[in-house]
């Protein structure tokens, strides 16, 4: 990934933050919590009502939360990326001690009284510091200070403890799920020989000796979207499908337990259902609000995701009577859902779009740095590969981890920024999915000088062979850079305090830059010039794939241009499926956080209401798995951060495409759209008091969704 064309780091005022081992780690978060806790005492003992200011009580804790930001930031990533179940053991302990400290901390009627003094004091803050201490004040109000009386917080801390171990039991059941199926190899036949190659080099299970004839397929590390995808026999995508929606059967009572403790704990603080606590921090102002959103959308996407359905419904019939089936009724009255993707994909190649052999110009280690480059173009960036040896005594978590130090170069003289990981190959204990996750936030430090972030792009491609090379689907090019969007924004982010920096945004507007950017993912021209025929990388890839295709002629070195139109033609192509799933998990979210009370909703039938919700939005049938189906607690969404939240994506990708309709369209390379972007959008983070405001002050009108729907109603199925 650093390749020549990357000058090799220049001399970073900021050194990179220090990996901790899993010995130190408990040690680090007792440390912090007893230095916390003294400037805790300090300030109540010495800061009466009277004297109470933002300098007297919010900066103490201000300069002890700074100071050990990048602590915090190192321990919390290696929930992430740790290798080693001794690291996330001791994380697991680490968080419990800082959880239970939090909730006393925020829990502190005296400490919210002195807050609330500081606050009525203060008459000419500047507006971050009042943001920062109304922020808060909220927090400890959500913790039930100024509601819950002093005999019951006791109880109230430990039931939000007991909650955050739940979520952090089903969040772990999620991230160390290692289940998988035996298939019989024929059965394996039709997928390409790089799936079943990774496959076959699956570490199988202990307690299943190997079977003759058989091979072991995981649910994990793209075993299951396989077999889904290029299955020939339908029995064997359905048996794959029937056993990956039992693989987290036991996260179902866990996902009931949660739900009704935290409608308990929000009737506790005066809130008729979990929803409505939850939207205190949101853009959107309460639970009406977000039915309102999602009924608006709804419609029109209904009305595109069964056209597809229908489509894809006529390409499968046809298919069944290929394989002599075509008479049994059952099959054809409905659509399963086992049979998604892999029609999915014989639409994509029947348009001359075949995305495994599209995959080929898309090796991993090249496409990284076309990707940096385009940031470099259009925002005056420099990244600077840090080279292997310099990435010593505990800098990197993993030996598979890039690092690079970037720059400001729109001045003579560049400016350092901060710093950008890379670590996205599965291995295990490493949680899965593709995500942002930042180490250190910027800020200013009291002294005057900055704070520089640490910032990593995370996931979990599926691994190759010493002779394989990585390549990325174009739908994994989109998360990439998508999640690249989300490290360029807490890069180039510059906030008084780390509490507003970069993406600590609410949930309904931090996707809308990195959804805007994926736009670039479907531009000819970009497409092109991030692409290369993965043979043209090394020798050893070009003998390799000589193998494959003995007597052919090597592909050209980038992706033709008619394939690249061809891709782009077909773009929303399943987007109206893909985002009524995103819908169904919305309107789950809003129903399961929307009982009226505690026993109702332990009561909940969770997978019904779940099927119910995903057969009447997306239209498919769930018949097989309502019962023993567990893809509603398959995701960490809901569990980790995003209760209440998920409809964000939805709503996030209006406003993306309002903005990118609004200031790229016409011109993806103006360097003054970016400037007015970088500017008005990514450098404030959170730290503007209206939001939604800001964001139409950018637009010049007020964000909606016409733009979403315009496209997804004019764009070829």
């Amino acid at each position: 990934m650093c390749q020549d064309e990357f000058k090799i780091a220049a001399v970073c005022p900021q050194p990179l933050p220090r990996i901790y081992s899993a010995d130190e780690i408990v040690p680090v978060i007792e440390r912090i919590i007893i230095q916390m806790n003294a400037t805790r005492d300090h300030i109540l003992r010495n800061v009466t009502k009277d004297d109470a200011s933002f300098d007297t009580v919010m900066r103490p804790l201000v300069d002890v939360e700074q100071e050990n930001n990048s602590d915090i930031g190192v321990i919390w990533m290696l929930q992430y990326g740790a290798p080693d179940k001794e690291t996330h053991d001791a994380f697991s302990k680490a968080r419990q001690l800082l959880i239970s400290a939090e909730a006393s901390w925020n829990a502190s009627e005296e400490m919210y009284t002195i807050l609330g003094a500081a606050r009525d004091n203060e008459k000419d803050l500047d507006t971050a510091s009042k943001l920062l201490l109304d922020k808060t004040l909220l927090e400890y109000k959500l913790s039930g200070c100024g509601t819950i009386s002093k005999q019951d917080k006791e109880a109230f801390a430990k039931d939000t403890i007991d909650l955050e171990n739940l979520l952090a039991e089903a969040r772990s059941n999620i991230a160390q799920e290692s289940g998988g199926i035996w298939l019989a190899d024929e059965d394996l036949q039709d997928l390409p020989a790089e799936e079943l190659d990774r496959i076959k080099k699956h570490k199988q299970p202990m307690e299943t000796p190997p079977q003759e004839g058989m091979t072991f397929v995981p649910f994990s590390n793209g075993g299951t979207v396989a077999v889904l995808t290029f299955a020939r026999n339908p029995d064997v995508r359905k048996k794959m499908y029937l056993a990956d929606q039992k693989k987290l059967l036991r996260n179902i009572p866990l996902l009931r337990d949660i739900v009704k403790r935290r409608q308990n704990l929000a009737q506790r603080l005066g809130y008729n259902t979990h929803a409505e606590r939850r939207m205190e921090t949101r853009l959107l102002k309460g639970p009406d609000q977000v039915k309102e959103l999602l009924d608006s959308l709804s419609s029109g996407l209904v009305s595109r995701g069964r056209r597809e359905m229908d489509m894809l419904q006529k390409m499968r019939l046809k298919d069944l009577q290929k394989l002599g089936r075509g008479g049994d009724s059952t099959l054809q009255s409905s659509f399963p859902p086992w049979d998604l993707k892999y029609y999915q994909r014989l639409v994509s190649s029947s348009r001359k779009v075949d995305e495994s052999a599209v995959s080929e110009y898309f090796p991993l280690e090249y496409v990284i740095p076309q990707m940096l480059q385009i940031f470099e173009d259009a925002l005056g960036l420099r990244f600077d590969c840090i080279p292997k040896t310099e990435l010593i005594d505990a800098k990197i978590w993993h030996n598979t981890v890039t690092v690079f130090s970037v720059w400001d170069t729109r001045q003579d003289e560049p400016a350092f920024m901060g710093y950008l990981y890379f670590d996205l190959l599965w291995r295990e204990n490493k949680f899965r999915g593709a995500h942002n996750v930042t180490m250190e936030f910027g800020f200013e430090k009291s002294n005057g000088g900055r704070k520089y972030p640490s910032t990593i792009v995370m996931s979990a491609f599926p691994t190759v062979g010493d002779e394989g090379c990585v390549l990325l689907k174009h739908h994994q090019l989109i998360t990439i850079f998508h999640e690249l969007g989300h490290a360029i924004h807490n890069l180039v982010s510059r906030t008084k305090y780390l509490k507003f920096h970069g993406t600590s945004l609410p949930p309904d507007f931090v996707e809308i830059p990195s959804l805007m950017l994926e736009n670039w993912c479907w531009i000819p021209q970009i497409l092109v010039s991030m692409s290369t025929h993965y043979s043209h990388l090394r020798p050893e890839y070009r003998e390799k794939w000589q193998r494959v295709h003995p007597g052919e002629e090597q592909p050209p070195k980038q992706l033709p241009d008619e394939i690249a139109h061809a891709l782009v033609k077909y773009r929303y192509s399943g987007r109206g499926l893909y985002h009524l799933f995103q819908l169904s998990i919305s309107l789950f979210d809003l129903a399961i956080h929307s009982a009226g009370s505690a026993e109702e909703a332990e009561s909940m039938n969770v997978q019904k209401v779940w099927y119910d919700i995903r057969e009447r939005t997306e239209g498919f049938d769930f018949a097989e798995v309502r019962e023993t189906g567990s893809d509603l607690v398959a995701f960490a969404h809901l569990l980790g951060g995003y209760d209440m939240a998920y409809y964000s994506y939805l709503c996030c990708s209006s406003f993306a495409q309002d903005l990118f309709q609004s200031l790229f369209a016409v011109d993806p390379t103006n360097t003054n759209a970016w400037e007015r972007y970088r500017q008005m959008v990514l450098q404030p983070g959170a730290e503007h008091p209206d939001l939604l405001k800001l964001l139409g002050k950018v637009l010049g009108h007020a964000p909606n969704a016409t733009a979403l729907i315009n496209v997804l109603e004019n764009a070829d199925l």
